[in-house]
């Protein structure tokens, strides 16, 4: 070999082994990318999930334990009808007797001795005259009146009742008095002759009540229909025969007082409030066969402490999470010192990372088999209830959730029913499409099918359309077709079947939008498939709720809901779904739709046109921000704080209210329902105020229904923010109600122009080089295809070829990512041939 031949081949060499070696960087750079992916990824997810299913089961727990709580003051109260009841019953027995009847003291006297031995529950009987005067057994006439008593006055009326507790006039003891009329004959109309007292001391009153605890500081109490103490831990408060009892509605404590005002107005239930300065549960039931309410008062810890169980599991996640962001820390730190090292180091760092993500693996699935095997051994006990069972069940699906994607198995999200409205809004329809398009093409490449997008060359550019629930109803067609076709193709079609003109000329002009001066464009869309396809008999079924193919190896996949909630939203549009399919061919399923066309979407685009806000101009603006979650506080104050904004939080109507007030800020932004105070009470307050009625308030709410956003822009709300908050739809808000001009982050866009860059769509001919035939073809039938992705991956491919194709290449990608394909094949026929 000559040494020219040995320098050659020695330099090809050196060449081969510089090339396998940046293959192997290469290489070695995408696996990290992934590698971080999948550990970022799982890492938020872990969080998300781990979050959603503690508060999830851990309201369904409180909500159980506070149930308990309930019950146990609804055993008492029950106890204690039952006792009266009993008690009355004696009583009008005793009254409709032939002796008592006969209203002769001396034989009804020795009658009503013997009762008080054998019931052994009164203390004494009394016999009322007309004229309010008495007798008491073992003691006689007694000496003052009862007329003014008013057991007595509805007992003369023909009612029997069950007395507040009060002190005796003749014995000087607190009693109760279940007074029953004594008539003359058997017949209930007959007018009374008299009044039968059968009187009770409260001893098994207050022995049930001081019998109810519910852990550690817990007490309860009664009152009667004044609001006073019939039973309470604190003597002071029940009633002495010198001293009356206060009624607990005039408390100084506020919160006690409004929960003894809700016992006195007969409602029952369990609430969260402050007395004497610390936080307890008070749930509180009214008697039947009284007036009177019993209230049991439970320190917070009592209930919350039988959380603790579910808050370790949530610090075992929180652990997790904090674990993987170590995990990816080390990983990138470790990528960085590797890339400094030689090739031999490299080899040895790549063989140490393999073992150290191997180890990270069993790392991370032992805290995860801790959550499932808590979730398991929760499941198997006994004492949940079918709530709580399910919360658990959650938590178990999450966790085997987060150990697949460990595995790198990701699931699409379904959709969720729920009650729909439209609200239309200007969008950008090619931008809207593929966004659709490519959520639809992934699913199809995993699953190894083709999918095909075939756009109208006439589609408009701006449409005015209910954004949500459109996307919701392509995704759910787009994503049967994709699941029920195991090979063969899946295409998305779009056809403007009808213009403006049309459309008049047919009479079919929508009244909603004729004020508007708005051109209508009836656009079909049409989902085909190659997949199983559906009988004929079937066809009926498939819009009813819960029903599903009958293939099971696919429906299991599915909840029977998604076109059900297509058809209904595609029916508040103006249309509906129609089905053409042959078992074992395939399905056609497609709508037509009258879509306004919007020439003004240029403008309401550039408000959400990519550019990041930075900031405002002007002087520094004060928000108010009501809301008595923390979390949706939060959110807002994150969004605002980095804009400059000055925000101050709020957590209801009554605290918001005396903030405007002092600090007189520029705008609020409240929530409707709220403690103490809630936001249409909040709006009527400030409204009525001169100081605070030309304030600017937007109303933001979880119910998006539009009587809900109507009765709050009536309600003195001057905009309606929907929850969950979208920052675009916020920023807009912000910009229109305090009159404020954005500023944005400067991009390359945005450089000055001295020198502008002439952009490849608007090179000349003469300056583009033209790939070879071959490659032409190879485009050319991609773009007949709809195959834009892999279109644009050919593209680049043919750029590495020669450089001088760039300007070509860039001109079909741009055509490309806004699936432009007619656009494409004109452009590539100017050059075949």
């Amino acid at each position: 070999m000559t040494a020219p031949e040995q320098i050659n081949q020695t330099a090809k060499w050196h060449l081969t082994q510089w090339w396998q070696r940046r293959q192997e960087k290469d290489h070695s750079s995408r696996r990290n990318l992934l590698m971080r992916l999948i550990i970022g990824g799982t890492t938020l997810v872990v969080s998300v999930s781990a979050y959603y299913s503690y508060q999830v089961l851990r309201n369904l727990i409180l909500e159980n334990l506070e149930k308990n709580a309930f019950l146990e003051v609804q055993q008492g109260v029950d106890k204690i009808d039952g006792w009266l009841d009993t008690r009355k019953a004696e009583v009008q027995t005793l009254a409709s007797t032939e002796v008592v009847r006969s209203l002769d003291w001396s034989i009804v006297e020795p009658y009503l001795n013997a009762e008080v031995k054998r019931i052994n529950e009164f203390v004494f009987f009394v016999m009322s005259n007309p004229d309010g005067s008495f007798y008491i057994n073992q003691v006689g006439r007694a000496k003052t009146n009862h007329k003014d008593r008013d057991f007595f006055k509805k007992a003369m009326a023909g009612q029997a009742s069950i007395s507040n507790p009060f002190i005796s006039r003749a014995t000087g003891i607190p009693i109760i008095a279940i007074a029953v009329p004594i008539r003359q004959n058997y017949d209930p109309a007959s007018p009374p002759i008299g009044v039968l007292n059968g009187n009770l001391k409260v001893d098994l009153v207050t022995q049930i009540v001081n019998r109810l605890q519910y852990g550690k500081g817990s007490y309860a109490f009664a009152v009667n229909s004044q609001g006073q103490a019939i039973v309470h831990p604190d003597r002071k408060l029940m009633s002495t025969i010198e001293k009356p009892a206060p009624s607990l509605v005039e408390t100084a404590d506020k919160q006690l007082a409004g929960i003894v005002g809700q016992m006195v107005n007969r409602d029952q239930g369990i609430v969260l409030i402050q007395i004497d300065g610390t936080w307890k549960y008070v749930a509180f039931v009214p008697l039947q066969k009284a007036n009177w309410s019993v209230a049991l008062v439970i320190p917070v810890e009592n209930i919350q402490s039988q959380l603790r169980p579910l808050n370790l599991m949530a610090l075992v996640v929180l652990g997790l999470a904090f674990t993987m962001i170590a995990v990816l820390w080390q990983v990138q730190s470790f990528e960085q010192a590797q890339l400094k090292m030689s090739k031999a180091a490299a080899d040895a760092a790549n063989q140490a990372k393999s073992e150290f993500l191997a180890n990270m693996s069993h790392e991370l699935r032992t805290p995860l088999n801790g959550i499932l095997g808590y979730a398991q051994i929760l499941t198997r006990s006994q004492t949940w209830g079918e709530k709580e069972q399910h919360g658990i069940g959650i938590i178990y699906q999450c966790g085997t959730h987060l150990l697949t994607l460990i595995n790198d198995i990701l699931d699409l999200s379904k959709i969720e029913a729920r009650k729909l409205e439209l609200q239309p809004k200007t969008l950008h329809f090619p931008s809207f499409l593929q966004a659709v398009i490519e959520i639809s093409r992934i699913r199809a490449e995993e699953k190894g099918i083709n999918f095909i997008y075939q756009p109208a060359s006439e589609l408009p550019q701006g449409i005015q359309a209910d954004e949500k629930r459109l996307r919701q109803v392509l995704i759910n067609l787009l994503g049967n077709a994709i699941k029920f076709t195991d090979k063969g193709t899946v295409t998305f079609k779009l056809e403007v079947i009808a213009n403006d003109s049309l459309l008049k000329a047919n009479g079919q002009e929508q009244l909603a939008f004729r004020n508007q001066q708005l051109k209508m464009n009836k656009i079909r869309f049409l989902i085909q498939d190659t997949g199983i396809g559906i009988s004929t008999e079937y066809i009926k079924k498939i819009f009813l709720p819960f029903e599903q193919v009958e293939d099971t190896k696919h429906s299991a996949e599915g909840t029977g809901l998604g076109l059900a909630i297509s058809n209904k939203i595609v029916n508040m549009m103006g249309s509906r779904i129609q089905v053409q399919s042959e078992l074992g061919v395939g399905s056609i399923f497609f709508f037509d739709v009258d879509l306004p066309v919007d020439p003004n979407w240029i403008q309401t685009a550039t408000t959400v046109t990519g550019k990041k806000i930075s900031g405002y101009k002007g002087q520094q603006k004060t928000i108010v921000i009501i809301d008595d979650s923390w979390e949706n506080r939060s959110v807002i104050v994150n969004m605002l704080k980095p804009m400059g904004l000055a925000v101050v939080e709020a957590e209801n109507g009554q605290q918001g209210l005396a903030i405007a007030t002092e600090i007189q800020p520029d705008l609020i932004i409240t929530d409707i329902s709220m403690p103490v105070m809630d936001g249409y009470e909040m709006l009527q307050h400030l409204r009525n105020s001169e100081k605070l009625k030309k304030m600017q308030v937007i109303v933001s709410s979880a119910s998006v229904y539009e009587m809900d956003r109507q009765k709050s822009l009536d309600a003195g709300g001057d905009d309606f923010l929907p929850k969950p908050v979208q920052v675009e739809e916020l920023f807009e808000m912000l910009e229109k109600h305090l009159e404020i001009e954005w500023e944005y982050e400067q991009t390359n866009q945005d450089a000055p122009r001295n020198e502008p860059t002439p952009t490849p769509t608007k090179t000349s001919p003469a300056k583009i080089v033209v790939p070879a035939q071959q490659d032409l073809v190879i485009l050319l039938e991609l773009a007949q295809q709809g195959r834009m992705k892999k279109l644009m991956e050919e593209a680049k491919r043919i750029e590495q070829l020669d450089k001088r194709y760039t300007f070509f290449v860039e001109e079909i990608v741009q055509f490309a990512k806004s699936f432009q394909a007619e656009k494409i094949e004109n452009l590539i026929s100017k050059y075949i041939n």
